[in-house]
């Protein structure tokens, strides 16, 4: 399972058991967000755009018929989508069970038993009327079975093959015109550098690694412990700190810069710096900065984790020349350059461009 592409029923089951899983299917964007993960609170802010509610939005899922024990009979829309309460209300007001799962309806209810049709809870004596509505939502539910063997599953009606992705959805989104795509996708996940690092450099932008500050927020960081950096002991470890501002971490950034004869500015934020990594910090770089810029957010965050869990301390010098070292054996890879010029690399990098 990948962040660009996965099934939403498998996602929901594994973060909140068969119990959530409908309520995708109603307005979630009125669901508390404080204890979701990021993913989920985006997926539930979602429901809050107008133009990606007609995508996401409770319309658009629907329940595939397994077992039944998952899908409420008369009020989630399971039966062609449609939600039996408001196709048969007379049925639903007569029903003595009207908050049970389809699998309580099933006739005969001994699943030792072939299913051969549908107990609908109406009581012994019906009108005329409501007579003929139970027997026209008989021969509707007919060709639908109960399948012990099987689960039930939500799928996404607006996609192919049943399943969501985040590709479709953002492709459906830009096409309707509405939207436009998302350009900072491009300055993480095409940078030539590991796995990892350009997942941490994605979960920097959206706010997420685990500094002291999110972890506060989050309420998992104890009260006693303090939240100040660890390097300068002035200000909140926040993300933006941690890796930018602090006066350690820009002191890393002030050799890099030096290393490559640019005068620089400190960005407002991770994310800003990233475009300017991207396209190369205003000079011919791009092939290289695009490495080096996730190679020393890393670096400073492995810096930082080895002084809180190992009580390690690592100079700055060799944090930096560590960067060099590493984005020159990416950079070798990559055939951007060859062993024989690791002298220039260090030196002065810019004749490499």
């Amino acid at each position: 399972m990948t962040p660009q592409s996965f099934h939403i029923n498998n996602l929901v089951s594994s973060l909140f058991g068969s119990s959530f899983r409908g309520k995708i299917m109603n307005n979630v964007s009125s669901l508390s967000t404080s204890l979701l993960s990021p993913i989920w609170k985006d997926l539930v802010n979602l429901q809050k755009n107008e133009s990606a509610f007609g995508i996401v939005g409770p319309n658009n899922w629907k329940w595939k018929l397994g077992s039944g024990k998952s899908i409420l009979f008369w009020l989630d829309p399971w039966a062609d989508g449609r939600v039996l309460k408001d196709e048969f209300p007379s049925l639903f007001f007569l029903s003595s069970i009207k908050n049970q799962t389809v699998h309580c309806f099933r006739f005969p209810s001994n699943i030792g038993l072939p299913q051969v049709g549908w107990d609908f809870h109406l009581g012994q004596h019906l009108s005329i009327y409501n007579a003929f509505k139970a027997q026209q939502l008989a021969s509707f539910l007919a060709r639908f079975c109960l399948n012990d063997a099987v689960e039930d599953k939500i799928s996404w009606a607006t996609g192919l093959n049943d399943s969501y992705t985040v590709a479709d959805a953002i492709r459906i989104l830009v096409q309707s015109g509405n939207v436009s795509p998302p350009v900072w996708p491009k300055v993480v996940w095409a940078n030539n550098v590991p796995s990892k690092i350009m997942i941490f450099h994605w979960l920097a932008i959206k706010k997420s690694i685990p500094v002291k500050d999110v972890l506060s927020r989050r309420q998992i960081l104890p009260s006693n412990q303090s939240t100040l950096c660890v390097w300068c002991r002035l200000e909140t470890e926040t993300i933006d700190h941690l890796l930018i501002h602090c006066k350690w971490s820009s002191s890393i950034w002030s050799d890099l810069f030096r290393w490559w004869n640019i005068r620089w500015v400190i960005p407002g934020s991770i994310l800003d710096f990233s475009f300017d990594w991207y396209y190369g910090m205003g000079i011919k770089a791009s092939k290289f900065w695009k490495m080096i810029g996730p190679a020393t957010i890393w670096a400073i965050w492995t810096a930082r984790n080895d002084i809180i869990f190992n009580g390690k301390f690592t100079c700055r010098s060799s944090i930096v020349r560590n960067i060099k070292l590493k984005v020159f054996l990416w950079a070798s890879n990559l055939k951007l350059v060859h062993g024989k010029q690791a002298y220039v690399w260090e030196q002065n990098p810019s004749f490499l461009v």
